[in-house]
């Protein structure tokens, strides 16, 4: 009989020690992520605040995500072949995320240090997950100015210019009161433009006369290539900078010369400009969440709104008792003692 006790206890522990050997697996859904609390599979607790997960690697070098408060593991990577892959990060942001309207002051603040050309541009932009910018830029611009090291005052009357394009932020999952772009646009304007005060010298005589050249019309295409920082400064307003790098891609040909100013080009004197705009943006995506989402059939409970314990019986005294290593959140349990005691 001992003996046969004995031998059912070895086995006892040999069937424990092999359990406990084991390495525990539990099956694990798909966790939240996107946003923080996103509650994917619907069920109450599903919900993972990615705030307080760590990176651990378990026996088979696979990286795994463990929440530190549940105990839950979310998984980081797909693991294809043996191989692991990273996820792709989504945009956090919705489709319609904002629009603005903008004016390029670039062209007014050079005419008051002594520029002879421009006028003003206006901008009108949508904003598609914080990431994609279709942009239409209009504005006017005029010119009297005398180049250097010419004979003549080149004059254009004001005249109206468009570019389209778009932007790219890289910025796009970051804070977006902060952008940076890259960005090409199309422009084209149609102006008529006019030579004034041409000096010709007779070559064989010496004798000056000053001539003009009647007003003659151009139309010019032409591309711009752009990069460029904007900065939210107070609530909507906010400031953008930009390089462009531009080039003519089609004009009119005329007897009197190439336009030396074109409306939204600029003067052909060069292949680098820049702007200076200033913007008024819309809203469209709503207000982010600031917490994580509750699960199904919980809600938050506003100031004011505890429930109050329940009345005890007739003639009975309730006296709360709090344990010492009891904290402050937890709620107290009212004893019921009997008078008699």
């Amino acid at each position: 009989m001992r003996l046969s006790r004995l031998i059912l206890t070895l086995l006892c522990c040999l069937v424990c020690c092999g359990m406990s050997a084991q390495r525990r697996v539990t099956p694990v859904k798909a966790g939240s992520k996107n946003l923080v609390g996103v509650n994917e599979n619907k069920q109450p607790g599903d919900s993972i605040d990615r705030s307080r997960l760590v990176s651990v690697t378990d026996d088979r070098g696979n990286k795994v995500l463990v929440d530190t408060v549940t105990g839950k593991e979310v998984p980081d990577t797909v693991a294809v072949d043996g191989v692991t892959q990273g996820r792709v990060p989504k945009m956090i942001n919705p489709l319609l995320f904002s629009a603005s309207v903008g004016v390029d002051l670039w062209d007014p603040l050079m005419r008051i240090f002594g520029q002879s050309y421009g006028m003003v541009g206006f901008s009108a932009e949508i904003n598609l997950h914080n990431r994609y910018i279709p942009v239409v830029e209009v504005g006017l611009g005029n010119a009297s100015s005398t180049p250097s090291n010419q004979n003549y005052t080149y004059h254009v009357g004001l005249s109206p210019y468009f570019r389209i394009g778009a932007n790219y932020n890289f910025l796009y999952n970051s804070n977006p009161d902060y952008q940076f772009v890259a960005g090409i646009r199309y422009g084209w304007s149609r102006f008529s433009y006019q030579l004034r005060d041409v000096l010709i010298t007779d070559g064989y005589w010496g004798q000056q006369e000053t001539v003009d050249f009647p007003s003659q019309t151009s139309s010019v295409s032409y591309i711009n290539v752009l990069f460029g920082l904007r900065v939210k400064i107070w609530k909507p307003i906010s400031m953008g900078w930009n390089v462009r790098f531009r080039a003519i891609l089609h004009e009119t040909e005329q007897p009197g010369g190439q336009p030396w100013y074109i409306p939204g080009y600029g003067a052909r004197n060069g292949i680098i400009t820049g702007s200076f705009s200033v913007f008024y943006t819309f809203s469209l995506g709503g207000k982010k969440k600031t917490g994580p989402a509750l699960p199904p059939g919980f809600e938050i409970e506003e100031p004011g709104d505890e429930v109050p314990p329940p009345s005890a019986p007739a003639g009975d005294d309730i006296e709360p008792v709090v344990p010492e290593a009891a904290s402050a959140e937890q709620t107290a349990l009212p004893v019921v003692k009997d008078k008699e005691e």
